[in-house]
């Protein structure tokens, strides 16, 4: 890689950035061209190729969630890296960028509820039309309960941090209070640092448990990922006696797969229109509109 001027130069196929890596700089296509990559389990796909002036990796800036995609150079092409501190002292002296951020920004929302509007086939297909973490939450909780015979649930996802545990939506007595978990505290805690899925059926012997002002008897607790992130769980239940079973264990980790993936659609469309928000905003605030 050579330094230049104002960006880098990449050689053709050199890799700018890998899917799942956490970034903190958006990039933008000075000359040449760079393809985007998305992994599948059947292997590489092109969703698109930028050319000069194009923006990409901009979620950076605004999210913590890690990159959805690799890009690499296609051909030699030089690349501009723009933090977010750089972002904002270049749209005050150059106005053109905050539109060129917006298109882009614009173009990824509309895709998105493009996808969202091909989703109708059944009812799981549903949970990903959700673009609101909360409604999202609260449909999954029902799907759960159509399933699983269960006197509590709950879905308790990361912060922003990774760091803490909280309620997001809730059934029964465990909707209160709204419990608040470290990463290793509790057993929903262990399960978010292990990824592996429990059946407890007496929670008071499991030297994990941390006991809330609510008795709970059993419960079931299995991760929420997507590819190798874990952001939360999925909790179901009992304080009578009303044991679960294996089978319970397995229907609701199946459901987590599909729950999964619908709370990471919402988090990365809530993700996209807060940065849109913010650029609007930060545009305003320079009068430029």
């Amino acid at each position: 890689m050579k330094e230049g001027e104002l960006g880098k130069v990449y050689s053709d196929s050199e890799i700018i950035f890998r899917e799942g890596e956490q970034g903190d700089r958006m990039f933008v296509v000075q000359s040449g061209r760079v393809k985007v990559i998305k992994e599948t389990p059947a292997g590489e796909i092109v969703i698109a190729i930028l050319g000069n002036g194009e923006i990409f990796g901009e979620m950076a800036l605004f999210s913590k969630s890690p990159r959805s995609a690799t890009v690499t150079a296609l051909g030699d092409a030089r690349i501009l890296g723009i933090d977010k501190k750089k972002l904002f002292s270049t749209i005050s002296s150059d106005p053109t960028l905050v539109f060129k951020l917006l298109e882009s920004m614009s173009h990824r929302l509309r895709t998105i509820n493009e996808e969202f509007a091909k989703l109708k086939k059944s009812r799981l297909d549903i949970l990903h039309v959700y673009t609101d973490v909360d409604e999202t939450c609260d449909l999954i909780l029902e799907e759960a309960r159509n399933i699983i015979s269960a006197e509590n649930g709950s879905v308790m996802l990361l912060d922003d941090e990774g760091k803490t545990l909280s309620i997001k939506a809730a059934f029964g007595s465990e909707s209160e209070p709204k419990v608040k978990l470290s990463v290793g505290e509790g057993i929903a805690g262990d399960v978010i640092k292990t990824a592996r899925a429990e059946l407890i059926n007496k929670v008071l012997l499991d030297s994990r448990f941390v006991k809330g002002s609510k008795h709970i008897e059993s419960l079931l607790c299995v991760p929420l990922k997507y590819k190798k992130r874990i952001f939360g769980v999925l909790n179901m239940s009992n304080s009578s006696e009303k044991l679960f079973t294996l089978d319970d264990l397995k229907l609701l980790h199946t459901l987590s797969i599909t729950a999964s993936m619908a709370v990471q659609n919402a988090m990365n469309y809530s993700h996209l229109k807060y940065a849109t928000d913010e650029v609007i905003k930060h545009a305003t605030m320079l009068g430029m509109w």
